[in-house]
């Protein structure tokens, strides 16, 4: 398959797609099929969420749009099955959710984009074979004549972003799911038509990037970045593989930092690091979930949101299936210490009443990913709707240090102050520690899980099978 890599124009040789039938192949009970599971533990939670849930019958309209969706179902090599991609995971949630839950999903619009003719092919097969219901002939058509609220487009990402401009898609996630990585160009465009103002709610993004492949490589078809920045001594697929990472980037900026001769994995993270960090000049929180397909291979799917309460959510689901434990520092011990060493937060309050700094303190200290915030936060408003008394509460925690500024623009340019938490301060007077790091569930770990004991089990069943 040959495709034009934009904004360069360079051809591209990819390794050919191979399928189970409609689903496409992939390897990876700890990559593929888990990611999966949280793609489809998420999307009916934020669903309920952004259609406004049971108190506004979930009329509030809401889209997911699926930018690279292949067939809609995966073939998972390592456990002989067939399960839903995010696609399908998408249609599940629209076609059956209501019969299932009894619950309108009406107003949710699913939107797949596939460019490659043997996915699309097998997608359409797919939506025919799982939701008969659906009218593909419909999902085809002209937006304007279409009232199935599932729209399918065998098309570029470009071509298909500029149909979507004629589509009001209301409270929107978009997923970018390409076979490596999605350029900043993309991004970018696809931000700017959503957030008109800094840290607007009501978009998402999940991003798939596949971390290991800068540096171990693909097959002949995808070359290890360089190890150092002379131009004159890379060969033809260093070459492009640092003109796909300035595409990733936007820029090469990029390259100081990664084309050195570090260990393969502090370039993992640096690059992770460096490309989270590129996100938040247009989300408030950077979300990167790691997963362990094989032996060295890593790969992120990383969630961009400016809504606290769905990060922490997502997190708390992906730490579940991969053996992360769950955040829980001590509340009632690290109170007990901020009001030893700051009483006068104490002052006119009574009962069981807490101080607007303790309270913005914790919720960034639990809450907020990456310890970031701003005075616009939404679950700060939640509890003091005035912005002006919760930017001076911020400040007053800047000067006691436990907040620093969070040195980095913003999309739109905006004098908006953002700040982070200082961890050392932290630790030193509440005795709170920072969130471990996600680890990814390993093939090794697998087994521990309640998935892997059921895989194990079948296993044994099928050997006991093949025996008798």
């Amino acid at each position: 398959m040959l495709l034009w890599h934009r904004p360069y124009l360079r051809l591209v040789t990819l390794t050919p797609l191979e399928f189970q039938g409609d689903a496409i192949s992939l390897s990876g009970l700890t990559g593929t099929r888990l990611k999966c599971d949280v793609i489809g533990t998420y999307y009916p939670f934020w669903w309920k969420i952004t259609s406004g849930g049971k108190a506004e019958n979930y009329q509030k309209v809401t889209s997911i749009v699926e930018l690279n969706a292949a067939t809609g179902e995966v073939y998972i090599k390592d456990s002989g099955e067939i399960v839903l991609g995010s696609a399908g995971h998408a249609l599940e949630l629209k076609v059956n959710h209501l019969n299932e839950n009894d619950v309108d999903t009406g107003n949710l619009k699913i939107v797949l984009v596939e460019d490659n003719q043997e996915c699309y092919a097998g997608l359409k097969r797919v939506v025919k074979r799982r939701w008969s219901q659906v009218p593909i002939e419909m999902t085809e058509g002209p937006i304007s004549e279409n009232s199935s609220n599932i729209y399918l487009f065998n098309d570029t990402l470009d071509g298909a972003l500029k149909s979507l401009e004629a589509l009001e898609l209301g409270n929107a996630i978009f997923y970018f799911d390409p076979l490596r990585s999605v350029s900043w160009n993309t991004v970018e465009r696809v931000a700017r038509n959503r957030m008109n103002v800094p840290f607007q709610t009501g978009t998402e993004f999940i991003i798939f990037l596949f971390t290991s492949d800068w540096f171990l490589g693909r097959g002949d078809d995808f070359s290890p970045l360089p190890n150092n920045m002379d131009e004159n001594t890379w060969n033809n697929g260093e070459n492009n593989s640092v003109v796909d990472a300035d595409a990733l980037f936007g820029g090469q900026e990029w390259r100081k930092d990664i084309l050195t001769s570090q260990t393969i994995e502090d370039k993992e993270k640096k690059l992770l690091s460096l490309y989270t960090r590129r996100l938040c000049s247009w989300f408030r929180y950077v979300l990167p979930m790691p997963f362990n397909p094989k032996k060295d291979q890593i790969f992120h799917l990383i969630l961009c949101s400016n809504y606290e309460a769905g990060v922490l959510r997502t997190k708390g689901a992906y730490s579940s299936k991969t053996l992360n434990l769950p955040y829980q520092p001590d509340n009632a011990a690290a109170y007990q210490r901020f009001t030893r060493l700051h009483p006068e937060t104490m002052k006119n309050l009574s009962g069981r009443q807490k101080s607007l700094e303790w309270k913005i303190l914790w919720k960034v200290i639990r809450n907020h990913e990456g310890g970031t915030c701003d005075c616009y936060c939404r679950d700060f408003r939640e509890n003091e709707p005035n912005v002006e008394k919760n930017q001076k509460a911020i400040e007053w925690l800047q000067s006691k240090g436990y907040l620093v500024s969070f040195e980095i623009g913003n999309a739109w340019q905006s004098p908006l102050n953002r700040y982070r938490v200082d961890w050392k301060v932290v630790r030193q007077n509440l005795g709170v520690n920072p969130p471990s790091e996600l680890h990814p569930l390993s093939p090794e770990e697998f087994t521990q899980t309640e998935m892997g004991k059921v895989y194990e089990a079948l296993k044994k069943w099928r050997q006991a099978v093949s025996r008798n």
